[in-house]
């Protein structure tokens, strides 16, 4: 994994610190919480009588938008 040091400010609700970085993304992607809960509870709510592959696909969105801000973010260590 990777072993960089950075400076830690704040904390998460469960109190892991994170970075500047981490902060900026959760920031950016703060818009996107209410419908990860929303696509969270249909799959749930969904087990059982619809196709994973339907069942999912809310979830894969939020996935692939997440994936795009990270991308487009300058979070995490270049070197590794």
């Amino acid at each position: 994994g990777c072993r960089c040091t950075t400076r830690m400010r704040a904390q998460t609700r469960i109190g892991v610190p994170m970075t500047p970085e981490q902060q900026q993304f959760h920031a950016k992607t703060r818009w996107l919480r209410p419908y990860t809960r929303w696509a969270a509870g249909f799959s749930i709510s969904t087990a059982g009588w619809l196709p994973a592959v339907i069942r999912n696909f809310p979830l894969k969105v939020v996935k692939q938008i997440l994936v795009r801000y990270q991308k487009d973010s300058s979070s995490g260590c270049k070197g590794c």
